[in-house]
């Protein structure tokens, strides 16, 4: 649909709203139109909108459609115009039809004339040319026939035996080809041998092998073999002198400084790493001895214990409690020193691990594991954890191990780095709550994975064993101990990661 002001009048009979300026008869209109036909309005806006081509074009088809109606508007006899049409259309038919049959009559006596096989022309023409003895015959003869045609005189006269080409190309004429090919290469090749000795020879000073006698000669100073012995003679003067220790500013003479000055640091640093060692060897020892004279000992090991559970426990989102003073689920029953329950956000959330803690002598596994089992029972836990004090500790124990759902742990609480042990019997004991949680068959791959960190975990802790025999003998072996503390610390610090990162799989798991 199109809007458009024009000084037109209505084409197709389209509807039309009419705004006159004057009744009174005047000389022009203005029309406001509203064309709606697609031809109409695809003419129209073909034309610039901006300018007054639209106009003009528009005022034109209107006076073009007026004059047209303005035809069409008297009375045509329909049927006059049908007859007309009528018999003009038969005599045509019949003008045509006469036309037709005199055209092919025509032609067909025109090809007869040419084209009969009898008496028409092309045939006759085409039997003299191609006749025995005919006209091509008589052509082709007179030019490539025998000894008297024309090719033959041709070829005789410039290939003959008195032509100048077959002179040319005779072997026996002095003057021919092969002759003065001959003289040719000889005078090339006596060139060439004249030049190649020429260049070997030492009597020419611009020869080749003279200038490459003289490149080799330490005669000549721009010689190749003079310059390149120039090269070496500087090289090694150079090489002498960064590689004596006489001269104070020459490379060795500043590696071995830097050397010893290294060496002497590192001397420094191992003396006061040993001096370091001594006093907290010896303030160890004085507080274990103090604490050994007090009766209080076994209730520090157990308090010391609650303070590292109770840390390892914020850490992780987990709840610390200490029950050693309270009974549990038995009857007039403490046993249970500290009990840790799993956060919300683990995949086994709000199990328990129960904690029992002993520095007393005398005390076997058997008894260990009976009593951590029934610790269990007391404190309602799934899993339960029993840490020797390494004074008390049996004989040939391992720092950490595991029985089932209980772990047994021995802990030098005067021993910082032995703090690692617990905080991985922490982990594996949080990995087996979940096992308790999750035992379907999609969990056995997490589980493996953790009883091999467990044992990582285990051999780790067999090293701190041989980190406080060394400790026993620092002065020989405090390099040992700082290479085995670093490696033990790393091998255990990627279990835990690895025991960890199960147990977060777990959880994950376990909320989908």
């Amino acid at each position: 649909m199109a809007q458009m002001e024009q000084t037109a009048m209505p084409v197709g009979g389209e509807p039309l709203e009419l705004s006159r300026r004057s009744r009174a008869r005047a000389t022009s209109l203005v029309l406001t139109l509203e064309v709606s036909d697609p031809d109409v309005v695809l003419e129209l806006r073909r034309r610039e909108d901006d300018g007054d081509e639209r106009d003009r074009y528009a005022r034109a088809a209107l006076r073009v459609g007026v004059l047209a109606l303005r035809a069409a508007g008297g009375q045509i006899d329909a049927a006059a115009v049908r007859e007309a049409g009528a018999a003009l259309v038969g005599e045509v038919r019949e003008l045509l039809s006469t036309r037709a049959s005199e055209m092919t009559e025509r032609l067909a006596s025109t090809l007869t004339q040419y084209l009969d096989p009898q008496s028409g022309v092309l045939p006759q023409r085409l039997q003299s040319l191609v006749r025995k003895d005919g006209e091509l015959e008589r052509v082709l003869r007179a030019h490539v026939g025998a000894d008297d045609s024309m090719l033959a005189r041709s070829l005789t006269t410039h290939l003959g035996e008195g032509s100048p080409i077959f002179r040319l190309l005779s072997p026996t004429d002095a003057n021919g080809l092969r002759a003065q090919l001959g003289r040719t290469i000889e005078d090339a090749l006596a060139d060439q041998r004249k030049h190649i000795l020429r260049e070997f020879s030492l009597d020419q000073k611009d020869s080749a092998l003279s200038r490459l006698v003289a490149e080799f000669s330490l005669d000549d100073d721009r010689s190749a073999l003079s310059r390149l012995s120039k090269m070496l003679t500087a090289t090694s003067e150079q090489i002498g002198k960064n590689l004596t220790l006489d001269d104070d500013t020459s490379a060795l003479s500043r590696l071995k400084r830097e050397l010893a000055s290294t060496i002497d640091q590192l001397a420094r640093d191992n003396v006061e790493f040993h001096a370091q060692v001594r006093e907290a060897l010896a303030r160890l020892d004085t507080r274990r001895k103090e604490e050994a004279l007090t009766t209080r000992h076994g209730i520090a090991f157990e308090d010391r214990l609650g303070a590292l559970l109770a840390d390892e426990a914020q850490r992780l989102g987990d709840l610390y409690e200490a029950t050693g003073e309270s009974t549990g689920a038995i009857k007039q029953c403490k046993k249970g020193d500290h009990v840790v329950e799993l956060g919300a956000d683990s995949a086994a959330a709000h199990a328990r691990i129960v904690w029992e803690a002993k520095e007393k002598q005398d005390y076997s596994l058997r008894a260990a594991l009976e009593e951590i089992e029934e610790a269990r029972r007391n404190r309602q836990a799934q899993v339960g954890v029993f840490v020797f004090s390494r004074k008390a500790a049996p004989e040939a124990i391992e720092s950490l191990q595991r029985h089932g759902a209980d772990v047994v742990v021995v802990w030098d609480a005067d021993d910082p780095a032995s703090d690692l042990v617990v905080r991985a019997a922490y982990s594996l004991a949080r990995a087996l709550a979940v096992r308790e949680r999750r035992t379907d068959r999609e969990s056995l791959a997490a589980i493996a994975e953790l009883e091999r960190a467990a044992r990582g975990v285990e051999k780790q802790i067999g090293y701190l064993d041989d980190v406080r025999k060394w400790a026993e003998t620092v002065k020989g072996h405090g390099e040992k101990i700082a290479e085995r503390s670093a490696r033990m610390a790393d091998e255990l610090r990627r279990d835990v990661e690895r025991l960890d990162a199960q147990i977060a799989s777990m959880r994950t798991a376990s909320t989908e």
